[in-house]
């Protein structure tokens, strides 16, 4: 069951990356990014699941938060470089 859910990993990541490649703009290549965020913690809970060792589920906790708080400080950047609007 795991080299099933490596397989689509492995596509998620092709296409991802693709998508980082094709894709014009900030905002779209943040998206990109925090889905890149996310199959790194698929990674690391995959990882958790053929091994057994949990150190990789507090790896990717601390990962998901770190990862949370990049994607919410680079959209309020964003947010504030846009033209016509005001910084909060």
């Amino acid at each position: 069951m795991t080299i099933l859910v490596e397989v689509f990993l492995g596509l998620t990541l092709w296409l991802v990356l693709a998508a980082l490649r094709r894709l014009p703009g900030a905002a779209n290549r943040l998206v990109v990014i925090d889905v890149l965020s996310a199959c790194a913690l698929a990674a690391c809970i995959l990882a958790a699941a053929r091994t057994g060792h949990t150190a990789f589920l507090d790896v990717a906790l601390g990962f998901a938060l770190i990862a949370f708080l990049a994607t919410v400080c680079w959209a309020n950047a964003l947010r504030a470089e846009a033209p016509g609007r005001d910084a909060p």
